[in-house]
């Protein structure tokens, strides 16, 4: 009996020494380079960390549980997970709560969980190799086999720069060097720290970089980790292998709307077009000053020729006017456009490497007709949820309600002009308010006429004097858009308030809170008195579209009409018109609201004239 008695002891010991308790592993991603491209917005999206020691993101667990968080605001997010010790786990970060294309593009990562708790180190997402703020070299390697396709970069003469953060820019760019003739250009940057976020782009010319041409792509970024940071671009991110051509486009904006409403005169004042492929500037008239048809006054065009131009490649512009009136012309002082379409952004066209391209005929500002204000006394209240402004995790300076006063602010040249206020970033013109202390602040604009519906702005508060705005950016809907909805044509829906918005601080992009065409039934045809010589059916705008869109088009001749609308199946679901009409361009405003979201052909027919075009509903 005594030697079951001794054995059990010894066996309780033997299992209790293979029974360890788990280990804590911390881990750690930085989210920096992600925040800064647009990809990750720290103020709705999650990280999380799935793996092999959680069931990846099939719960159980559940995937809340599996999310990281950055408690110190350096946008290093963290977590800490209880692992069972001396095994060898797969996992990956991952954007989101599902696999929905934002986990790592890269293989698995591993870890090795030994005996004790341990921390894993630091690294970027989607780049593996650790960082540890030790001094390290970047090898930067520029492919300029496109600009030398060109001409406009000759081997051995033009001169090549990398410049960024890390140079002082242009003022101590560092020069490239291709010494081995393979048309790719090097340079290594020594002694910069790992964990550093690199901004660059690549440069050419004559000279030094001050006086280069520089790269036309957002600013690049890199984040440097230990070892291996060796970067290789195209020019401008175009590959080399492709089709140059000859070509031109014409460009054609109609000024109608502008001069009904007394902000353009036809016979006094004029337009350009300043974009990507004249430096934005009207140094040269010959690809800057638009025409005026003799025949409609308010029809400003230009053809832009293009020598070895690479076909696909997007062409980015705006119209832009200028005064006779010296007076107008001071208080009009940015004569750039607004397109409501891009939220405030450039236009882009896509060059095709063809003669005579026609790229659709816009209204200045993207205004149509149908948004015409021509009555005083319309209004639109527009609010804001502060909330997040006054949370100082999310927005530096830190709004208070308790002495702050918040603002809405135009972001539109040329209603800021219709309204007879100074076009200033720092405008104080509306003023909202919060009586009841929820946070959400508001005000009625009302808009003086002659003037339109389509209002592009953003938010900001003063303390202390200064004015704090939400960023502004340079892309697309770096501005709020927003309509009143709409009855008809020219009639608009009172009183009307638009969807409350929130602040959002540092964020460039606020296609979140905008609109892309007034809700309502703005359905039906007008006459755009203009001329017309020829047959002619327009792309719709805008396009995708949700629910309405125009459609321009264009008889020579008294004839029978007939628009009709198909879907993808070829199956007609509604006729537009059918009906006799004089000559002459037209525009129809259509409204899809009883229709489900998809792709449609609309075809306009009219005598042996019979032309059909793509349109896409999104809802």
């Amino acid at each position: 009996m005594k030697k079951y008695l001794l054995v059990l002891p010894l066996l309780m010991l033997f299992g209790m020494t293979q029974i360890q308790a788990q280990v804590n592993v911390t881990f750690n991603v930085d989210m920096r380079l992600e925040i800064a491209s647009g990809n990750f917005d720290k103020t709705t999206d999650v990280v999380t960390v799935p793996g092999g020691f959680n069931n990846w993101l099939n719960e159980p667990p559940a995937n809340s549980e599996k999310v990281m968080t950055d408690d110190d605001g350096d946008e290093i997010y963290t977590l800490t997970i209880a692992m069972d010790p001396s095994q060898t786990y797969e996992y990956k970060f991952n954007i989101g709560l599902g696999w929905d294309g934002k986990d790592e593009n890269k293989g698995n990562r591993s870890v090795v969980v030994g005996d004790a708790d341990m921390t894993v180190p630091t690294s970027f997402f989607n780049n593996y190799s650790p960082y540890t703020g030790i001094s390290t070299q970047v090898e930067f390697n520029a492919d300029m086999r496109l600009p030398i396709k060109q001409g406009n970069v000759i081997p051995g003469t033009t001169n090549v720069y990398v410049a960024g953060s890390f140079t002082d820019w242009q003022n101590g760019a560092f020069p490239m060097a291709d010494n081995d003739g393979d048309s790719v250009y090097t340079v290594v940057a020594d002694t910069i720290l790992s964990g550093s976020i690199l901004a660059y782009k690549y440069v050419y010319g004559a000279g030094d970089a001050a006086s280069g041409t520089w790269e036309s792509v957002p600013d690049r970024k890199y984040g440097v980790t230990d070892t291996g940071n060796v970067i290789t671009h195209f020019w401008d991110d175009a590959n080399p292998n492709i089709t140059l051509a000859d070509g031109d486009i014409v460009f054609t904006v109609d000024m109608s709307l502008m001069e009904e409403l007394g902000l353009f005169d036809p016979n006094t004042d004029s337009a350009q077009i300043r974009g990507s492929f004249n430096g934005w500037s009207d140094g040269d008239a010959s690809i800057s000053r638009l025409n005026q048809d003799f025949l409609n006054p308010n029809s400003w065009f230009l053809s832009i020729p293009f020598d070895n131009g690479v076909v696909g490649s997007e062409q980015f512009f705006k119209y832009f006017v200028t005064f006779a009136d010296t007076n107008k012309a001071n208080m009009w002082s940015d004569g750039y456009e607004r397109p409501l379409s891009q939220g405030g952004g450039n236009r882009d066209a896509l060059f095709e490497g063809v003669a005579a391209q026609e790229e659709d005929v816009v209204y200045y500002d993207d205004v149509l007709p149908t948004y015409a204000i021509l009555n005083d006394g319309v209004e639109i209240t527009f609010s804001v949820d502060m909330t997040d402004a006054a949370n100082a995790d999310l927005q530096v300076p830190t709004f208070d309600p308790a002495n702050d006063q918040v603002y809405w602010i135009s972001e539109q040249p040329a209603f800021v002009i219709s309204q007879g206020w100074e076009d200033s970033d720092t405008m104080k013109v509306l003023e909202l308010t919060d009586p009841d202390g929820d946070m959400i602040y508001d005000a009625t604009l009302t808009v003086k006429a002659p003037s339109w519906n389509g209002f592009i702005y953003r938010y900001a508060f003063v303390q202390g004097g200064t004015m704090t705005q939400e960023a502004s950016g340079f892309g697309d809907f770096a501005y709020r858009v927003r309509y009143i909805e709409q009855a008809g044509y020219r009639k608009f829906v009172q009183p009307y308030a638009a969807p409350t918005d929130s602040w959002l601080g540092d964020q460039e992009d606020k296609s979140s809170q905008s609109e892309t065409g007034p809700a309502g039934d703005i359905t039906g045809v007008q006459n755009l008195g203009l001329v017309a010589n020829k047959f002619s059916l327009e792309q719709n705008y805008p396009n995708p579209f949700n629910p309405t869109t125009q459609i321009r088009f264009s008889i020579p001749a008294t004839n029978v009409v007939t628009l009709k609308i198909y879907n993808i199946l070829g199956q007609e679901v509604k006729t537009l018109i059918n009906k006799e009409m004089t000559a002459g361009s037209y525009e129809f405003n259509f409204n899809a609201s009883n229709l489900a979201s998809g792709l449609y052909v609309y075809q306009l027919s009219s005598g042996d004239f019979v032309s059909n075009k793509k349109m896409m509903l999104l809802k």
